[in-house]
């Protein structure tokens, strides 16, 4: 028998190592395709928060700024988004998006849905309810942070 590791009762210790293998899982079910991380979370937003400026869009998820220049280009490559000038602001750009990236966008939830399902496969649903809720409850505060 092994010895536990010294941070293996430590829930900072297993939120970072189970975030690592969620990270795995979902670039495991992206891997296939043109698509990464950063291009879900720009459609993914882009879905539930509706068109916005480049800049707010990055602020929004997480992005730096530029790194969504690049995303963009990509998506808008593949026809998931297009970009237009702000009717107030013609150096602006508002970005949209498609109907083929709504399209795309269900797919890449099927994904992340069946890696989130490999995730927690030893867990019952009740336990997966549970922690869902618990960590729900950390992530103001984490968010708070990022601010």
């Amino acid at each position: 028998m092994t010895n536990p590791h010294r941070l293996s009762d430590r829930v900072i210790w297993l939120v970072g190592r189970a975030a690592q293998q969620a990270q795995r899982l979902v670039q495991a079910k992206f891997v296939a395709g043109p698509i990464r991380k950063p291009h879900y979370g720009v459609l993914a937003s882009l879905a539930d928060g509706g068109p916005a400026a480049q800049a707010p869009l990055s602020d929004r998820i997480g992005i730096d700024r530029s790194d969504m220049v690049s995303l963009l280009d990509d998506l808008e490559e593949l026809g998931y988004v297009v970009r237009r000038a702000d009717r107030t602001d013609r150096r602006r750009k508002i970005v949209e998006i498609t109907d083929d990236g709504t399209v795309a966008l269900k797919e890449l939830d099927r994904l992340v849905h069946a890696a989130d399902d490999q995730l927690v496969a030893p867990l019952t649903a009740d336990e997966r309810a549970t922690l869902a809720g618990l960590l729900a409850r950390i992530l103001p505060e984490a968010d708070a942070g990022r601010r």
